[in-house]
């Protein structure tokens, strides 16, 4: 089984201390972050210079993380819920141009913002995500699903069967799987299947979402990925180091893991 590995960056750090050297160096893809901030002050022609820098490297693959903080695809008040789809569609807009693998989304849903009522967060993220997913059918991307502080796949299953598109799968995140589920990582790949197609790989202890580096945390990463392994699936692993230094560690534990269980 071949793994892609990538790792996240900040789309305004693409051009700062030869970052795009070191993903190339390092034979990883990006996972291009795009704030809000980002995306509006963006320009078509500094867009497509980033463009052209990672063509120009030899990279090959990328996949976009949008826009998370201050948005909910599920809120009940419905001026936010638009600012919310106007946020995803702007990083669905740049698609075209950059040909990411997938770009991931967070489903929004948490037990206690929604008072455990799924139900009231289905209703508006089965709108958003209908009006995300006919603009990513459009930009010929996919948007995939990454879960936060849910404690079960249940929700974004029932998300992906309410909007019924082709174009959305899963992005498993391990490290807040870890801090907010108690389900077996076997279950989520299970209730994932083939449409799990990325996994963020970080660490933590289990108090706090510290985005360490593999193998410095309490997080059993072989038996993740064999999990995965098992389940028949070969999805992106995107690490996600927060320290620029953490990113050599990050990748030399992972590539180690996938070494080990070859």
């Amino acid at each position: 089984m071949a793994w892609t590995i990538h790792s996240t960056i900040p789309f305004s750090m693409l051009g700062k201390n030869d970052a795009v050297g070191r993903l190339s160096l390092a034979g990883v893809g990006p996972e291009i972050y795009l704030s809000g901030a980002t995306l509006d002050r963006l320009t078509p022609g500094s867009a497509e210079a980033a463009a052209d820098s990672l063509r120009s490297a030899g990279i090959a693959t990328a996949t976009f993380h949008a826009p998370f903080n201050d948005l909910c695809p599920g809120a009940r008040d419905e001026e936010i819920r638009r600012v919310t789809v106007h946020r995803l569609r702007q990083a669905v807009s740049l698609a075209p141009l950059f040909r990411p693998l997938g770009i991931v989304m967070h489903g929004g849903y948490s037990d206690w913002l929604f008072d455990f009522d799924a139900e009231s967060w289905l209703e508006g993220a089965k709108r958003t995500f209908s009006e995300v997913a006919e603009t990513a059918e459009a930009a010929g991307v996919d948007i995939l699903l990454e879960n936060v502080f849910d404690a079960v796949p249940d929700h974004l299953l029932r998300l992906r069967a309410a909007v019924g598109s082709k174009r959305l799968g899963f992005c498993f995140d391990a490290g807040h799987a870890t801090l907010f589920s108690r389900l077996p990582v076997q279950k989520w790949m299970e209730a994932f299947g083939p449409d799990l197609r990325e996994m963020h790989i970080h660490d933590n202890r289990g108090l706090r979402d510290d985005h360490l580096p593999v193998g410095e945390g309490s997080i059993n990463f072989r038996g993740v990925l064999l999990a995965a392994r098992d389940a028949g699936t070969t999805p992106i692993l995107t690490v996600e180091p927060h320290r620029e230094e953490h990113f050599s560690r990050s990748i030399a534990s992972l590539r180690a893991i996938l070494t080990e269980i070859a």
